[in-house]
């Protein structure tokens, strides 16, 4: 079965300037086997997580997803991992550096883009023909003048499958386009298109409806003009960049399992008196450890539960640390956050830790 695509339209004459853009759209290079892309996505979801900013971002993990590859490589001829591409290529960082996220993203912010509306709306259907993500976008053209730009549909995985150089999961790992077409609207005009995405004629058939709490949808519209970006800053990779117009996410489960990170200690580090010391083959503790954690929802988080070898330990609140000591042996670190509607996402880590 192929990717159902509806189209209806409709025209309704309404005059509007330029609006400036009010969500940015990241696009970052990734690979499991770099070092230096773990700082990166701990940034921008970062950043993400502190609602600063109107912003989505999708990791595109180039040595595990070949469709991400041939994005990251085709489209924006990108130089190396971590690369992130905002809004098409409008503004590039290369490496990882907070400052430089933020002040890309208040750069994007203040574009004039042309005057579309974009609207999305996914669920799960789970009828006899075709069990998958139904995609629903209306686009509207509320400028006087004809416009066309290239619609790309992304499926990430909120919490990934993949991990990173340090062990720990991506979040937001583009999974594949659901739908990527040249679009056109005369003034005016409106349109519907109703895409189904099938996880299993897509290479995903462990992705089923229950599921849906870990998949988020961008619907992305870029424009038609071209303008020479460099993916190598200031003059080295040049590729055509497509900047964006508009922005709509979606989560098909409607409610989002909470994102939770443990951030210190990290896999495969020596601490030493709660200071982090060098790599190693294996996470060693020595002393006392402050155990860090991320975690962040859209509806807020509730709680978070701290395990040793699933025992429970201590029950924090956002933004709390706990301290782990009195410990002596391997054991399995793990937090798990609860948001307000109860949902559950968890992150551990294996160690050492001598601390009597």
């Amino acid at each position: 079965m192929q990717k159902l695509t509806i189209v209806t339209s409709c025209i309704a004459m309404v005059l509007l300037p330029p609006a400036v853009n009010s969500a940015v759209f990241v696009e970052v290079a990734s690979a499991s086997y770099c070092p230096d892309c773990p700082p990166a996505s701990e940034l921008l979801f970062k950043i993400y997580s502190s609602r600063e900013y109107p912003f989505y971002y999708v990791t595109m993990v180039g040595d595990k997803n070949e469709r991400a590859y041939e994005r990251i490589k085709d489209d924006y001829n990108f130089y190396w991992y971590p690369t992130a591409f905002f809004d098409g290529g409008y503004k590039i960082v290369l490496g990882a550096d907070e400052e430089e996220y933020r002040s890309a993203i208040e750069d994007c912010m203040k574009r004039d883009v042309p005057s579309i509306r974009l609207n999305l709306n996914t669920s799960w259907n789970q009828c006899p023909c075709w069990q998958g993500i139904e995609i629903e976008i209306e686009m509207e053209n509320n400028g006087d003048t004809n416009y066309g730009g290239n619609l790309k549909v992304y499926i990430a995985e909120i919490n990934s499958r993949w991990e990173d150089n340090a062990g720990g999961p991506y979040n937001f790992a583009f999974l594949d386009f659901a739908y990527d077409e040249n679009i056109t609207l005369t003034a005016g005009e409106e349109i519907y298109l109703t895409i189904a995405w099938i996880p299993e004629q897509e290479g995903y058939p462990d992705i089923d409806q229950y599921d849906m709490n870990n998949i988020m949808v961008y619907a992305v519209l870029f424009n038609k003009t071209a303008h020479l970006e460099y993916a190598n800053p200031p003059d080295k990779n040049p590729f055509n960049a497509y900047y964006v117009d508009a922005v709509s996410a979606d989560a098909p489960g409607g409610n989002i399992s909470p994102f939770i990170s443990i951030i210190s200690p990290k896999q495969n580090y020596l601490y030493i008196l709660d200071r982090e010391i060098i790599p190693l083959s294996k996470t060693v503790i020595i002393g006392k450890k402050t155990v860090e954690i991320s975690a962040f929802d859209e509806d807020g988080i509730d709680k978070i539960e701290i395990y040793v070898d699933d025992i429970l330990q201590a029950e924090i609140m956002e933004g709390e640390k706990w301290v782990w000591k009195n410990t002596i042996g391997q054991h399995t670190l793990k937090a798990v956050a609860y948001d307000i509607y109860n949902l559950q996402s968890s992150d551990s880590i294996e160690a050492f830790i001598f601390s009597p």
